[in-house]
């Protein structure tokens, strides 16, 4: 059972991915990914806590995607939306790109999903995806 932080995290994560997207599709308005970008940082606080949060952010092995996220988030405020946003997504990759293999495996399980992960233009970043995850031998 999800206490009201978690859900209110949850929340919060969502109401910044929609409004990233909203920002993007209204050729990158400066206010929508600004309100995103504070949405989504403080959902995975409430989500996992601020201790969690902060450690999830600045580890060391992170500090490439972390500086590049918070970098993309100075640029978008700071009145450059395009070259911030480019910024926070290889900052976002950097962070989130281990978990992605699980996400996709788990959106395939939803009926319809795994037939569209299955087509051309997603099939490749599927399939790139997953090979990133290989050790090399």
């Amino acid at each position: 059972m999800l206490d009201d932080n978690k859900k209110i995290g949850i929340g919060l994560c969502g109401i910044g991915l929609s409004c990233l997207l909203l920002g993007v599709f209204l050729f990158f308005d400066r206010t929508l990914l600004a309100i995103g970008n504070v949405a989504f940082l403080l959902g995975p606080s409430l989500l996992l806590g601020p201790s969690k949060a902060f450690r999830f952010f600045f580890r060391r092995e992170k500090w490439k995607g972390s500086a590049a996220y918070f970098l993309g988030i100075a640029l978008i405020i700071f009145g450059w939306p395009f070259v911030g946003f480019c910024v926070e997504m290889y900052g976002m990759w950097k962070l989130f790109a281990a978990f992605l293999p699980k996400v996709l495996q788990s959106l395939k399980l939803v009926p319809g999903a795994s037939t569209v992960l299955n087509m051309w233009p997603l099939s490749v970043i599927c399939s790139y995806i997953y090979d990133q995850r290989r050790l090399p031998v």
